[in-house]
């Protein structure tokens, strides 16, 4: 309803007194309905049609309500009482219903959560209205009606979020879901810059399933959540955003915490999803992995959508993504390097002294293993003691000794290999034997993982009831899950540039120098195609690009002749 500034109230001078914004007090309150007139006397149809309706319709006002024209009405036919608005837009007076007053169902709390929403998106900083509530409420209520019709669930995207993280992050094509590092990757643009990854530890099971366990965090004095619901209860939207890290500031926020969070999912489309991205991320490798949230989150939550689904608006094709011709990531330049095998010897000697002094203890013998082996470093901080078979050894699905098993559960394509023990690797084995011997790490013994970190103690091995528990033994939290210490010290001390992952390159060039064919090569690199070792792992450092043009050149020689 709408009114000329003529006549700009609800309630008149006669209307009943001012009640208190309570249950009890509307629950309690009964209008008598008497005819009221206002001090003008209105003689045109329109106004008398407003006499009209106020005589089966009461208006009145609250007390310390604490919302700007809120006010109760009461229709004299059935006695129902509604929450109404009062606003001033587009030069008018208007009022939208907020909803009507039930004892037990819908009171003064929903009333308050309800208005508070719509002002929040329907006026600006000066508290003035610039959208009118009551077409938004219709368009609500004609999108409920659609939804009933086509069999939608009307989730927005933030309760997409929610369903996705209590899924454990399901992926797209296959069974099972993404590992624990992945659900990392899209915890952060979807959930992150914000407390509640601060509570979360992301581990693997045996199968490869990434999944999410919960902590409680000193450093904000929060208690160990229970689930998900009880995390995102103490982090509602747009609550504990972290704005520093290490004094620098930030200022990005989550799709969780974002204006965006707010729409239904079926209403994204890629111009929406692609301005996002835009003001959002700011390097490729932060929006690729925004990308691929999407992606996941859209594809799950394609069975809220009822039987009508719209188009996916997440693909690289709808958002015109482009790739970069040149990596701007962190350490990029060494994508293309490997170490020579001068280098190599001197990492190896390096890494033997740090490991003799003592430092970063079991980090400088997993290293080892990744120099003489090829093996990724997460497939190899996942390794277990059961599944080395030393000679003699063939209880195992290969029925074979002399191997190190990597399940398919733990390698990066799923598929099942093993690691020969060569003489290299043997001498890693014994060298880890000998440590265990040292009264300081004798108690490692009982943890199951190859390489366990020091950082792990007996008295945090236990559960709950005080007992060791197989089950924390077992975990992420008993073995080494980085390299990095041991790796800068090796750096300073044997004068060598790169990062770990060259370590897997240098191996798979050495590899197919030495066996002639990449088709070989990648039996012992893991990989499923030969395509693969050629163009990413099969690295030709400067001085063999020299020599080979000197090669080449040797055709050429017609300078020396006159």
């Amino acid at each position: 309803m709408s009114k000329s500034k003529l006549v700009t109230k609800l309630v008149p001078k006669d209307a009943p007194e001012p009640i208190k914004f309570t249950d009890f007090a509307i629950n309690k309150f009964q209008s008598k309905f008497t005819f009221f007139r206002e001090i003008e006397i209105l003689e045109n149809e329109e106004d008398k049609e407003l006499q009209e309706y106020k005589k089966t319709r009461i208006f009145t006002n609250f007390l310390n309500a604490g919302l700007k024209g809120l006010k109760l009405k009461q229709i004299e036919s059935t006695k129902r009482k509604f929450f109404v608005q009062q606003f001033w837009f587009n030069g008018m007076s208007h009022y939208w219903t907020v909803g009507e007053f039930r004892p037990g169902v819908y009171g003064v709390n929903e009333c308050r959560d309800e208005v508070n929403e719509i002002m929040q998106t329907h006026t600006n900083s000066e508290g003035l209205w610039i959208k009118n509530p009551k077409i938004t409420k219709k368009h609500k209520n004609e999108r409920v009606k659609k939804a009933e019709i086509l069999n939608r669930q009307m989730k927005t995207v933030r309760e997409c979020i929610v369903e996705l993280c209590k899924s454990n992050f399901p992926k797209i094509k296959k069974e099972g879901t993404v590992t624990g590092q992945t659900i990392r990757k899209f915890c952060l643009p979807l959930i992150g810059y914000n407390k509640r990854t601060q509570h979360l530890v992301y581990d693997d099971d045996d199968f490869g399933n990434g999944y999410v366990t919960f902590r409680a965090n000193r450093k904000f004095h929060t208690n160990k959540p229970e689930g998900w619901d009880d995390l995102f209860s103490k982090f509602p939207p747009g609550y504990g955003c972290i704005k520093k890290i290490n004094g620098k500031e930030l200022n990005d926020k989550s799709l969780y915490d974002s204006e965006l969070g707010k729409m239904l999912i079926e209403e994204l489309t890629p111009a929406i999803v692609r301005n996002y991205l835009e003001t959002t991320s700011k390097g490729w490798a932060t929006k690729r992995n925004t990308i691929d949230a999407f992606q996941t989150l859209w594809s799950n939550s394609r069975k809220y959508m009822g039987d009508d689904k719209p188009l996916n608006p997440t693909t690289r094709e709808a958002l015109e993504v482009k790739n970069f011709e040149v990596s701007k990531g962190k350490n990029s330049e060494y994508n293309r390097r490997k170490f020579t095998p001068e280098a190599l010897e001197r990492i190896w000697v390096s890494l033997q002294k740090i490991s003799g002094m003592g430092k970063h203890p079991f980090q400088s013998e997993a290293l080892m293993l990744m120099l003489v082996s090829g093996v990724r470093q997460t497939e190899c901080l996942k390794i277990k003691k059961d599944m080395v078979f030393r000679k003699g050894n063939k209880n195992n699905t290969l029925d074979i000794d002399n191997i190190i098993i990597l399940p398919g559960g733990r390698t990066k394509n799923r598929k099942e290999r093993f690691i020969t023990i060569t003489p290299p690797v043997g001498f890693i084995l014994d060298q880890l034997d000998e440590i265990y011997k040292r009264p300081t790490f004798q108690k490692y013994k009982f943890i199951p993982h190859l390489f366990p970190t020091n950082k792990s103690t007996p008295k945090s091995w236990r559960g709950l009831d005080g007992e060791l528990s197989t089950e924390v033994m077992n975990s992420k939290k008993t073995r080494l899950t980085d390299l990095r210490e041991c790796w800068a010290t090796m750096k300073d001390d044997a004068r060598v540039g790169g990062v770990i992952r060259m370590l897997r390159k240098s191996y798979a060039s050495i590899a197919v120098q030495q066996l002639k064919t990449s088709a070989k090569a990648k039996n012992l690199t893991g990989h499923i195609r030969a395509s693969t070792l050629d163009i990413h792992y099969d690295v030709h450092n400067q001085d063999q690009v020299k020599e080979y043009a000197n090669i080449v050149s040797e055709v050429f020689q017609f300078h020396k002749k006159k």
